[in-house]
């Protein structure tokens, strides 16, 4: 069996006693800290949120600034809520990035409703009238990049560096529209994980698997994304998921429990790339979670 490949999802909340400058630094020293314990990617979500705790807002201003900061991992986004971007910006950006570091860099697409003024503010529209355009904003995305000979000849566009390195594109989403998507364009497909193991969603995902081939003469790389509280402690996982009020939201439990999971989906859906996303708040707890786990995958 292969080997399970995992990386760590970061969307930049962490503990109310942390002030915004020690947040920020935190998400660069998760990534640094991550790629130490194994973690061979570090992807962060896009949130545009009115809350003054915000981390960041749009993770493409963080992208080569945790590259810089790693060496090997790749990093990316989970993902760039492209209804509110200019297609031509997130291609010249991403293009000119994995051009800088190499085989690096990921470009995740998510479709999400933007708050009003933040719709407002990016694209002068309407969120309803953003959100619309989204599966139009990926198709011009991807043809940015992939299209290069034709913009430069018939529209004299070059996104430079010319002949540069294209990111990898990834889908994210489990949605029958996110799996239409990634068939259409051939991106890669990263997928939330269900605790509930079916015959129909591993059908769905053979399917998509075998139809990809048929359309694009190669399999898909696809990831899945594990979400909860994890700590060595159960009761600290509890504790922990009560007080941030999370214990509706996500699972939680010790990293044994996050381990054997990850194992069966793995064996199950025959699927061995994975993508952590620990939701504790606290630095020092969160870490204590994800090396524990890191440390059980390895020995797996």
């Amino acid at each position: 069996m292969k080997p399970i490949r995992i990386g760590l999802i970061d969307f930049g909340q962490r503990a109310p006693h942390l002030n915004s400058m020690l947040k920020l630094q935190n998400v660069i020293d998760y990534a640094i800290a991550g790629e130490k314990l194994g973690f061979d990617k570090f992807w962060l979500g896009e949130h545009h949120m009115p809350k003054a705790s915000l981390t960041y807002s749009n993770p493409t201003n963080l992208i080569p600034i945790l590259a810089t900061h790693t060496k090997n991992m790749s990093i990316g986004t989970a993902g760039t809520l492209i209804c509110i971007h200019n297609p031509y910006h997130v291609a010249s950006s991403y293009k000119l990035y994995n051009s800088i570091f190499p085989n690096r860099i990921e470009l995740g697409f998510a479709n999400g409703m933007p708050y009003q003024n933040v719709a407002l503010y990016s694209t002068g529209k309407k969120n309803e009238d953003a959100y619309r355009e989204f599966d139009k904003k990926v198709a011009e995305t991807v043809s940015f990049l992939r299209n290069e000979e034709d913009f430069y000849k018939n529209d004299g566009v070059v996104l430079p560096p010319y002949k540069g390195f294209l990111p990898e594109l990834w889908t994210l989403g489990s949605s029958d529209n996110s799996f239409r998507r990634a068939l259409s364009l051939g991106t890669n497909l990263c997928i939330w994980t269900s605790r509930e193991f079916s015959a129909e969603q591993k059908d769905k995902l053979d399917k998509f698997r075998q139809q990809f081939f048929e359309l694009h003469g190669r399999y898909p790389q696809v990831r899945a994304v594990v979400t909860g509280i994890c700590h060595p402690s159960s009761r600290t996982a509890k504790r922990i998921a009560m007080g941030q009020q999370y214990e509706d939201k996500l699972p939680y439990g010790d990293v044994n429990s996050f381990h054997d999971f990850i194992q069966e989906y793995r064996s199950y859906f025959d699927l061995h790339d994975f993508m952590f996303f620990n939701g504790i708040l606290d630095p020092k707890f969160r870490m204590q979670g994800v090396r524990q786990l890191k440390y059980l995958l390895a020995k797996s």
